[in-house]
């Protein structure tokens, strides 16, 4: 999974990069239109997460509008040398900083009134502090962030202490996202820290940290939209794909394929003597095995059941699979503590599965049958794989139409 997206995220930087450097051959028209694109792709995207209520993107999306708004404004009028001595330095080390900040705060969404008033003033507080940079001039405290990296290069313009920023920034965020649960959002910055550091490096080239700032919030936008798929298509607790992804799949699944369901044989009575957090933990060990199915897919279903489908598969090609799948939860030992004791136990499996054939209509049909197996299974004994093998009668829906007028008929009659 976070292959995929540092795939498109890869791509899009070295995109941004590259049409960077076009951005000189480009007419004047497209040159004056890209000063507007930051502005134009950062309205949207604060839309979009005030929507999705989510406050983190929002205010990185804030800080990139701030950086190319405070540039814009003060360098035509104020004069390019105090821009870049006072103005840019300052704004060069805040912008990754502000960026760790609003990842390291807790996302509590955009209605939570003392948390917002809290972001508010630390924006005012650095709008105050830029001003009174500006009008008073204190050239001693401005040295130390014009400090080059490197002095009198051609290639690298960075200050130090801001280079220095972003990547102290880039290194807290890669540690915080190896503790954290999984977010698009986590490695998206990562990849707009980088984005932004060479923008600001190339800051003296026209156009180039106006695109380079669109390209940034695009990314962040994507992410918004990718965090939302995962959390509507992924179990929260296993971190498994839900229901919704399984009926998704049933749509490309073609004429040949196996469901298998799966249930935990008495979680109930497991949940209830020992507590719900205990039982969070069987349904994570049970779908950490479950979700190393081979040429199959594993599902969530809901509660304690668990959904397997094989596409292009057969019973008999899968059986050995599922086997050793309920072989190897017999085999897990799950270890707690209860009222201050050590607890060692264990938890089996009931599988029941069936295969698609001409009798079912839709892949629900297959699912409702190996229900059945599932059912067998537990009355067998629990702890077995069973096939649904006696295929039922699957009635034909009889046209609303029809009906409709059988039931005017019979309203008639009486």
């Amino acid at each position: 999974m976070i292959v995929k997206h540092y795939l498109w995220l890869i791509s899009v930087g070295f995109f941004a990069v590259w049409s960077a450097n076009q951005i000189s051959l480009w007419s004047e028209s497209i040159q004056v239109l890209v000063q507007l694109l930051p502005y134009i792709t950062i309205l949207f995207g604060v839309f979009i997460g005030l929507w999705l209520n989510r406050i983190q993107p929002v205010l990185i999306l804030a800080s990139l509008g701030c950086l190319n708004g405070i540039l814009f404004y003060f360098s035509p009028s104020l004069g390019v040398d105090l821009a870049v001595s006072v103005m840019l330095p300052v704004l060069t080390f805040l912008l990754p900083l502000n960026i760790l900040l609003w990842i390291l705060l807790p996302e509590k969404g955009v209605h939570n009134k003392v948390f917002d008033s809290f972001i508010l003033l630390l924006f005012l507080l650095q709008a105050i502090m830029l001003y009174w940079l500006v009008t008073e001039l204190p050239l001693k405290w401005i040295e130390p962030f014009n400090i080059p990296i490197v002095k009198a290069s051609e290639v690298i313009f960075l200050p130090f202490a801001g280079g220095l920023m972003f990547l102290m920034a880039g290194f807290i965020l890669s540690i915080k996202i190896r503790s954290q649960s999984f977010k698009v959002l986590y490695h998206a910055v990562i990849v707009v820290l980088l984005l932004m550091a060479y923008g600001l490096n190339q800051v003296y080239e026209p156009g180039v940290l106006a695109w380079i700032s669109t390209i940034s919030a695009i990314v962040i936008i994507l992410s918004m939209v990718f965090d939302a798929h995962h959390i509507a298509y992924t179990d929260e607790l296993t971190g498994m794909y839900g229901r919704r992804a399984l009926m998704e799949s049933f749509l490309g699944l073609g004429r040949k394929y196996v469901v298998a369901m799966v249930d935990i044989d008495h979680f109930k009575k497991f949940n209830d003597s020992y507590g719900h957090d205990v039982g969070d933990d069987v349904l994570r060990t049970v779908a950490n095995v479950l979700d190393s199915v081979k040429e199959g897919k594993a599902y969530r279903y809901g509660g304690e059941e668990f959904t397997l489908v094989f596409a292009g598969k057969t019973v008999e090609q899968v059986m050995p699979e599922l086997e050793r799948l309920r072989k190897r939860v017999e085999s897990e030992i799950i270890e707690f503590e209860c009222k201050e004791k050590p607890v060692t136990t264990k938890v089996t499996i009931s599988i029941g599965v069936a295969q698609s054939a001409k009798e079912f209509k839709t892949a629900q049909d297959v699912l409702k049958f190996a229900d059945e197996g599932l059912y067998q299974a537990k009355k067998a004994g629990r702890n077995k794989v069973i096939e649904s093998k006696k295929k039922p009668a699957v009635k034909a829906k009889e046209p609303r139409s029809k009906s409709s007028q059988k039931t005017a008929s019979k309203k008639g009659s009486k």
